[in-house]
This record gives structure tokens, C-alpha cells and sequence, in this order.
């Protein structure tokens, strides 16, 4: 298993069902960590080809958090003009990156700016900046979802953090480099997209987007991992039905979700808030 991966993207990619690999492995869940070896079983070519196929039907197709988290976005939109170059870091102090402080009070030292890459495009690259877990946790959830769906449209990256660190635009957070703001996939890119963001319309590649938020989500039980994810609660549900309805276990749902327990439930790693239907906000744990 590579980082990034779940049992579901390596069914997918052997063509069998993430039924036929769990049990093959004994397992109940499909968030394995990195490193593990599992064994993939001989599927038939009924399977493969069921597994395979995009279904074509997939086009038509106030989160109270701890006082500790509860304080995220201002709002989806910053209203400040994209930056026309990223600007490399000068490394003035050789060092590895620090995260001081909270996402909401806080500042990044020797902070790593996420490069250019293949598949994504960084709507403002003078707020690119992350601790290195972070920059690399990323690239590696994006590299895992395209290597499962090569013909993916170019993906939205908004802020991370500044160089340094500290308050940025109309944000609350995003002030000590654990932070990312990520669109969603399309069937259709939206007119605008990647530029900026795009609300979840019909369009929506539910199978794209889950592959993208389980990259994410299995990396939670890592140090540096993933500590939360913050989506509105409606998109949260059409997620959780369409990862249903292609048999992810129960309790791999009920541990990435808060729906359906509500708004206000503390549950789940993916928890709702205000203006955020158009993009996941990914926080990551401070890596000691």
C-alpha cells in the first residue's frame, strides 16, 4: 500500500471488487496503513469488467467543532489578487519546517512551497507555503488519484499558507502551514475551474472526489497525518451515499463522515462548516 492508496483505489486498479480483497486480507476496513502488504485475489473477468466501468448514472447523478478546531474560514472567497509566479523560498535558515502555534494564531518557520506539478494548479502561489508533511501528503493524494483516473481535469489548489506564516487575506486559519484549501473533481470542469472554485453541481465526479478525500482520510492514523476535513454537510451526504451504495464498509463510513448525525455531531474526521460546498479543507496534525 502507498501512501495516498485505500483498499478500494487498489480493487480498483486490479479489477476486483473491495469486497473480494478484504476478504482475502481479513479485514474489516478499508483504510490500511502505508506499508502494508496485502494480497490481491485472481478476480473473474465478470468482476473486472463490473469494477472497471464508470457507471454512466453518475452524471445525472453548522458544524459545531471543538473550541480548539472551531475556528476556520472567514469565507471561501479571498479577495486578493492571484500572485503570477511562485516565489521560492530563500533559505536563510537551514532547518527543517516548524509549525508554531495554532492554524488560527500561529506562524510557519522554513515553511516548503508547494512546486508546480502535473494535474494541479495553485490558485495563488505566494500563499503555497506548508510544513513539508503537509506539501508531500498532498502531491501524494493527488498522484494517487490520477494514477486511478489519468483523464482527470486539472485540480484547484487554494491556499496553504504565506511564507512565514501568520494571518492571510479573509482567512482565520491557514496561519502555520497545515492548512489546504482543494477543489473537487468534475465531470465537466465548471467555466472558471481551476481558477477558482466551483460549488458541487451535478457535475460532481462523486467517484473522483471520494478517491481524492479517502487519500486523505487514510493517512489520519499517521502522526503527521490527516487531522480533519471540513466540508459542507450536503456534499458530505452525497459522498456518503455514493461510497455506500459501492459497498464501503459501514464503519469506515461512520469513522470519515459526521453525517448523518448531524451538523453538530463530534464524530467523523470530515466535519461540516459554513461556505465550504465548493472545496475540502484539508487540516493536518502538527508533526512532532
Amino acid at each position: 500500500m502507498q501512501r495516498g492508496e485505500t483498499l478500494e483505489h487498489v480493487a480498483k486498479v486490479y479489477g476486483c471488487s473491495t469486497e473480494a480483497v478484504l476478504r482475502a486480507n481479513n479485514l474489516k476496513t478499508t483504510l490500511v496503513r502505508a506499508g502494508t502488504v496485502v494480497t490481491v485475489p485472481e478476480c473473474s473477468v465478470r468482476v473486472r469488467a463490473r469494477t472497471r466501468t464508470r457507471g454512466a448514472t453518475e452524471r445525472s447523478a453548522e458544524e459545531k467543532a471543538e473550541e480548539a478546531l472551531a475556528v476556520i474560514d472567514g469565507t471561501s472567497v479571498v479577495k486578493t489578487a492571484r500572485a503570477t509566479e511562485i516565489v521560492e523560498p530563500a533559505n536563510a535558515d537551514d532547518g527543517p519546517t516548524e509549525s508554531v502555534g495554532k492554524p488560527w494564531a500561529g506562524k510557519l518557520l522554513n515553511g516548503e512551497v508547494l512546486p508546480r506539478g502535473e494535474g494541479y494548479e495553485i490558485r495563488r502561489p505566494k500563499r503555497a507555503y506548508g510544513a513539508s508533511h503537509v506539501v508531500g501528503h498532498l502531491q501524494g493524494a493527488i498522484a494517487a488519484v490520477r494514477a486511478l483516473y489519468p483523464d482527470l481535469h486539472t485540480l484547484a489548489i487554494g491556499d496553504l499558507s504565506q511564507r512565514g506564516g501568520g494571518k492571510i487575506g479573509d482567512h482565520h486559519s491557514h496561519q502555520s502551514g497545515l492548512d489546504v484549501d482543494i477543489g473537487f473533481y468534475f465531470h465537466r470542469a465548471p467555466k472558471g475551474y481551476p481558477d477558482s472554485f466551483a460549488v458541487a453541481n451535478a457535475d460532481l465526479d462523486l467517484q473522483a472526489t471520494w478517491a481524492l478525500l479517502t487519500a486523505f482520510t487514510r493517512t489520519s492514523d499517521l502522526e503527521s497525518g490527516v487531522h480533519m476535513i471540513f466540508l459542507d454537510y450536503e456534499v458530505q451526504a452525497r459522498l456518503y451515499k455514493f461510497a455506500r451504495q459501492r459497498g464501503t464498509p459501514e464503519a469506515d463510513l461512520a469513522a470519515i463522515f459526521q453525517y448523518p448525525r448531524g451538523k453538530d455531531a463530534f464524530a467523523g474526521i470530515v466535519r461540516h462548516w459554513p461556505h465550504h460546498a465548493d472545496h475540502l479543507h484539508v487540516r493536518f496534525k502538527p508533526d512532532r
